[in-house]
C-alpha cells in the first residue's frame, strides 16, 4: 500500500475496478441510489431505506442548508449526489475518474433534474475557487496515496466556515496495513490503491492542512457487515443475469471480495467512522 503514483496512472488504476457496466453493480448494490459503501440500519429493513439512512446522516453532519453549494469527490454513479440535491435542496458537483460512472452519474442527474453536475476528473485535476460549503468523500479516501495533498486541496475549496466530512474504514492499529493474503487481493482488485490508515493519522493530517476538528461520528461495524451481507444476497439473487455479462469468472471473483471483505471486518482490525471538519480561517 502507499505507493504513489502520476495522477494519469492513479485515475487509471482506482477506475478499473468500477468499469464493469452499470447493469452489473446496480443489481448488486440495490435500491434506488446504488451507494457502494457501507449503509446504515438503524431502522432501515430494506437496501433503499439503508441507503437513505445513511445519507440522511452525513446530511446532518454536513449542515446541509438550502442553496448550499456542494462536492463529492470519488460520486459513483451520481446516486448519492442526486438524492441530497433533491432532498436538501442543495447544488452539487461530482467528481469521478471512471468512465462508466461518469456516464451512469451524468444520465441520472439528466433524469432527476438536480441541480448537479458531474466531472470525469482526478480532485488534483480540480480548480478550486474557495467556494464550496461542503466537500466531501465517502470510501473514496482509502484510494488516495497523498491524503496530505488532498487535505490541503479540500482547504482550498471550502469557503471560511465550510465543512469536510470524511466517511471511511480505518486501521486501528498502523500493524493491519502489513500485506495479508486478503489485502493483497483486496489491493490488487482497486488497481493497486488501497491506502488506509488509522483515524489517528487523518486527524493529524487534517489538522496539518489548517482544519478544526468538530467531530467523529463512530458507525458500529455490523452496519457494514449486514451491507456485504445484503449485496451477497443481491449477487446470488442475480446470479444468472450477471454471469452473462461479465462471465462467470468474473462474478466469481467479485463474490469472493465481498467473503473476504466480510472476513476482514469481522476480525476487528478496522473501524468506520465518519469524520467532520471545518475551515475556520
Amino acid at each position: 500500500m502507499y505507493r504513489r503514483y502520476e495522477t494519469a496512472d492513479e485515475k487509471a488504476r482506482v477506475g478499473s475496478h468500477y468499469e464493469r457496466p452499470v447493469e452489473f453493480f446496480y443489481p448488486v448494490l440495490g435500491g434506488d441510489w446504488h451507494v457502494y459503501s457501507g449503509l446504515l440500519w438503524d431502522r432501515a429493513t430494506t437496501v433503499n431505506q439503508a441507503q437513505e439512512e445513511k445519507l440522511d446522516l452525513l446530511a446532518g453532519l454536513m449542515r446541509l442548508e438550502r442553496g448550499a453549494r456542494i462536492l463529492d469527490v470519488g460520486c459513483g454513479w451520481g446516486g448519492p449526489l442526486v438524492y441530497l440535491c433533491k432532498r436538501y435542496g442543495v447544488r452539487g458537483v461530482g467528481l469521478t475518474v471512471a468512465e462508466g460512472q461518469y456516464r451512469g452519474a451524468a444520465r441520472r442527474i439528466a433524469e432527476s433534474g438536480a441541480e448537479a453536475s458531474v466531472l470525469l476528473q482526478h480532485w488534483r485535476e480540480y480548480e478550486p475557487d474557495g467556494s464550496f460549503d461542503v466537500v466531501y468523500a465517502d470510501e473514496a479516501t482509502g484510494h488516495f496515496s497523498d491524503l496530505a495533498g488532498y487535505f490541503a486541496k479540500a482547504y482550498e475549496m471550502l469557503r471560511v466556515g465550510g465543512r469536510m466530512v470524511i466517511r471511511d474504514l480505518h486501521f486501528t492499529h498502523p500493524r493491519h496495513a502489513e500485506m495479508s493474503r486478503a489485502m493483497v487481493f483486496i489491493n490488487e482488485l482497486f488497481g493497486e490503491t488501497a491506502n488506509y490508515r488509522t483515524l489517528g493519522e487523518e486527524l493529524s493530517l487534517a489538522s496539518r492542512a489548517g482544519f478544526d476538528l468538530v467531530r467523529v461520528h463512530q458507525i458500529d461495524i455490523s452496519h457494514y457487515l449486514r451491507t456485504l451481507d445484503a449485496w451477497r444476497q443481491n449477487l446470488r439473487d442475480n446470479l444468472v443475469k450477471l454471469e452473462a455479462l461479465v462471465g462467470a469468472e468474473d462474478v466469481r471473483r467479485f463474490d469472493l471480495y465481498l467473503r473476504v471483505s466480510t472476513r476482514a471486518l469481522r476480525s476487528e482490525t478496522m473501524t468506520v467512522e465518519v469524520t467532520v471538519f471545518e475551515k475556520r480561517r
